[in-house]
């Protein structure tokens, strides 16, 4: 069968090639009408854009990079989900690098990616996000990039972010409601975004109901089972132990449920636990975690969709607008 071409797509749709370039590549421009003709043409003629021509017409490699460093699985299958829903959209390709922070030769190892891949752009995750010397890189190699939840919001326009902060009192709000008032928090890894916004909303929330911090009810999980486990079991052991713990990720809070099991007390009738970002863990565990849902699937995707649109249209700033959490409340919690 002959192969079709991009001018036989034009033919068909009665318009130039360049208007179904433009069509296909995503481009402002081309008014709905014309634009539905073409669409109607490729599915007709069952076209597939050839990824290369494509490239080389745009001068362009049509590909993203997406760099990250974090533990959990669930995180991470999301992360690419998200960002590969913006690739699909606008046609791009996505090259994944999994990458050690601590890593002393991280710079040579990107230098190295960035020269044999030319990619067009870059998607930053923590606590890539806060490493000058990648981002002096980009800089460097003049390569647009997107950061998500970095942990200062004014250092660049390109960006995509929850409001942990605002999402930490809405979960600490639930906790009050239900009666607590001694309530522990298993912190994450300092300076990481997501832990101190997630640590502000907590104090914040205990500002706003008249109460100070207590440094002796918040511990560090590391954003780890076993750290938390360790921690949580501090806390109940002490005179006089919090009613309710609330653990910055799912993990931590399954790690914190582990401590209560060894030391039999039950959940939640003598202790209430919540955790962060509603990983499938917090479905499985008994009883089932109350959580915040942490738009990790949506986040990527909106950052994909921004990279991109940066690259076609090249802006060079861009509005970031947080996207919302959402409260998930299960058998974890209850009443004092």
């Amino acid at each position: 069968m002959k192969a079709v071409k991009l001018q036989d797509v034009a033919d068909l749709a009665g318009v130039s090639a360049k208007t179904v370039s433009r069509v296909v590549n995503h481009e402002a421009g081309v008014r709905d009408q014309t634009k539905e003709k073409v669409l109607k043409a490729i599915n007709e003629l069952n076209f597939t854009p050839n990824k290369s021509a494509q490239s080389l017409a745009a001068d362009r490699s049509l590909l993203i990079g997406l760099i990250y460093d974090n533990p959990s699985t669930a995180y991470i299958t999301r992360l690419q989900e998200g960002v590969l829903r913006a690739c699909d959209k606008f046609g791009y390709g996505l090259v994944i690098h999994p990458s050690d922070h601590r890593d002393i030769g991280l710079i040579k190892v990107l230098q190295t990616l960035l020269a044999s891949t030319r990619m067009d752009g870059m998607i930053l995750t923590p606590p890539f996000t806060e490493n000058e010397a990648v981002l002096d890189l980009l800089a460097e190699y003049r390569t647009p990039y997107v950061l998500i939840s970095p942990l200062d919001h004014q250092q660049t326009d390109a960006l995509v972010f929850t409001d942990d902060v605002s999402a930490s009192m809405q979960m600490m709000q639930h906790l009050f409601d239900l009666g607590h008032q001694r309530i522990g928090f298993i912190r994450g890894l300092r300076h990481r975004s997501g832990s101190e916004m997630r640590f502000s909303g907590y104090v914040r929330a205990l500002h706003r109901h008249g109460l100070s911090l207590d440094p002796r009810l918040v511990a560090d999980g590391k954003f780890t089972f076993e750290a938390a486990e360790v921690a949580a079991q501090k806390l109940l052991e002490t005179d006089h132990p919090p009613t309710a713990i609330f653990a910055s990720s799912d993990y931590m809070a399954a790690g914190v449920l582990k401590a209560a099991t060894n030391l039999n007390i039950s959940v939640p009738t003598q202790l209430s636990i919540c955790g962060f970002d509603d990983n499938p863990i917090a479905r499985y565990l008994t009883p089932t975690l109350t959580t915040m849902r942490h738009p990790v699937r949506k986040l990527a995707q909106q950052a994909g969709e921004l990279l991109i649109t940066r690259l076609k249209q090249n802006l060079e700033t861009a509005e970031a607008t947080p996207i919302q959490s959402e409260l998930i409340v299960r058998e974890s919690t209850g009443p004092i």
